[in-house]
């Protein structure tokens, strides 16, 4: 759906995206949110490792997604909706960035960092 996104509201969700979901995968080229790269000694299955200091620009792209996220639907419908899959309507995806950017949010409020682990 992403070629669908006009082209400016596609960079700050790409950039809130990368750092949350996709971490310079393969099929986002191009999409990278610009932070460092964040190795994990950790042994544990991360989705997501954001320290505190990282916090406030994936806090300031959420800002301007939200403002955006009602010009998703119909490229999320014509092109990424999947009846009955996992994220299959576009309020499930709203939802998803929505929590998400609640967890971002309150992280930069608070000075936190961000740790998601897979279920």
């Amino acid at each position: 759906m992403r070629e669908f996104v006009e082209p400016k509201v596609r960079e700050v969700v790409d950039r809130f995206a990368d750092t949350l979901f996709w971490h310079g995968l393969e099929d986002a080229t191009g999409a990278g949110s610009g932070l460092p790269g964040r190795p994990c000694t950790w042994d544990a299955d991360l989705s997501l490792w954001c320290p505190p200091d990282q916090v406030p620009p994936l806090a300031g792209w959420w800002q301007q997604v939200k403002t955006h996220l009602e010009t998703l639907r119909e490229p999320f419908i014509q092109h990424a909706a999947e009846p009955g899959g996992r994220i299959g309507m576009f309020e499930s995806f709203a939802d998803l960035l929505t929590d998400w950017g609640e967890v971002v949010t309150e992280a930069e409020r608070r000075g936190w960092g961000i740790v998601g682990l897979r279920c």
